[in-house]
């Protein structure tokens, strides 16, 4: 299985403060997530438009770069105005299906020397890819996984962009003609290369206690939260090699396979060899959780509006136009910055009020962050404005 599928190069990415083509977006053969793997990133899933807990990945993220010391270049509303921004930027099709958004942050360019640099500006990049649903006939047959010990390091638990450990799993997987790698430490199941393991016996849910060996993924909550809708008996413990293989059921959960059956282990099957009740007790509450993300965010469907109806030109884009839309910029706190936002602003919108903008100093006094509120009338004024706004030579971010 390929769930996410690659982006189109002329697909919009963000890099650094700007908004730029995904074949053109360049980094220094310096930076150290290039020479290190010295970063952390996450993947959010993206239905019909809709980031899918969304909160809870950017929690994870705050975790993994504490863990690596770097600050977070970003506030949540940061890093969401630059998803909203690739999403709106997305072919309709796209936005209407499935999409995964990538986030990457490294430790920054450097001479090459292990130790940790202090000073350095993170490399911050984010893209959005087209991912492919795991098919519902795949989903309803079950899929086939192999075993082996698990050879990673004792840090599972960052999201690291350090994956040869993950890359190599994922191997044994594919040359066997399995779906995934199931892992274990010894005898105790800890995780799979690209997913996290379920075991169901005697109608129970659990799975690996959240610790340095595991990555604790997103589903680790939903699932639970779904079991408790459901009066399903749910607990995180140490889970012998033996209790896998003699299990009722075996699940896996990722962003994107979702909650996926596993019916055969190293040729074995697991219970009666196909899905049973709880994995669709399971399958049932994430796809309500789906739809009820969609609602609280004020999506109306998870589904594509048919063409030719009346909303289709309304439900184009994720902006209604014309509207209010704020814009936030960053850059040196030097004379005239303030001025050349607002003059860049007034171009593009000639109601544009100088009074509603928004100053915000950085902690050490060095940055200002200027919000600018423009009437939107278009997606193409919008991209002429990022475009002056990011071209221009006073300015760092544009979000």
């Amino acid at each position: 299985m390929h769930p996410i599928a690659e982006a189109p190069p002329d697909s919009l990415c963000y890099l650094d403060g700007a908004y730029a083509p995904l074949r053109d977006a360049k980094i220094s053969v310096l930076d150290r997530g290039f020479i290190f793997g010295d970063g952390v990133y996450e993947v959010v899933p993206v239905y019909g438009g809709v980031p899918f807990c969304f909160e809870e990945h950017m929690a994870r993220l705050d975790r993994s770069l504490a863990e690596l010391r770097i600050a977070n270049p970003l506030t949540h509303d940061g890093w969401h105005a630059i998803a909203a921004r690739l999403i709106e930027a997305s072919p309709a099709d796209q936005r209407a299906a499935v999409q995964a958004l990538y986030f990457q942050v490294t430790r920054g360019v450097a001479p090459r020397e292990h130790a940790m640099p202090q000073g350095l500006t993170p490399t911050v990049f984010v893209m959005l890819n087209p991912m492919k649903p795991v098919p519902d006939a795949v989903r309803a047959k079950g899929v086939a996984c192999v075993s082996a010990q698990d050879f990673r390091w004792q840090k599972a638990h960052i999201k690291s962009t350090s994956l040869l450990g993950a890359v190599l799993a994922r191997q044994i997987s594919v040359e066997a003609g399995a779906a995934e790698t199931i892992m274990f430490r010894g005898d105790w199941l800890s995780e799979a290369s690209s997913s996290n393991v379920w075991v169901v016996k005697d109608g129970a849910v659990s799975g690996p206690p959240k610790d340095e060996l595991v990555l604790a993924g997103i589903r680790y909550g939903l699932i639970e939260r779904i079991c408790a809708e459901a009066g399903i008996p749910f607990s995180l413990r140490r889970i012998g090699r033996d209790e896998v293989f003699g299990a009722d059921e075996l699940m896996l959960s990722s962003a994107s396979k979702e909650v996926l059956p596993v019916v055969t282990l190293d040729g074995q099957p697991i219970g009666a060899g196909r899905p049973g009740p709880i994995f669709q007790a399971l399958d049932a509450g994430y796809r309500r959780a789906k739809e009820r993300s969609a609602q609280d965010q004020g999506s109306d469907s998870m589904t594509a509006t048919p063409p030719d109806t009346p909303t289709e030109a309304r439900k184009e884009s994720l902006i209604e136009y014309p509207s209010k839309f704020p814009i936030k910029v960053m850059g040196a706190k030097a004379d005239g910055f303030v001025h050349a936002i607002t003059q860049i602003a007034e171009q593009f919108d000639p109601a544009f009020d100088a009074t509603t903008v928004e100053l915000r100093n950085s902690k050490a006094g060095n940055y200002l962050g200027v919000t600018i509120t423009v009437t939107a009338t278009s997606r193409e004024q919008l991209d002429d404005i990022y475009r002056a706004l990011t071209a221009h030579p006073m300015v760092k971010v544009v979000l």
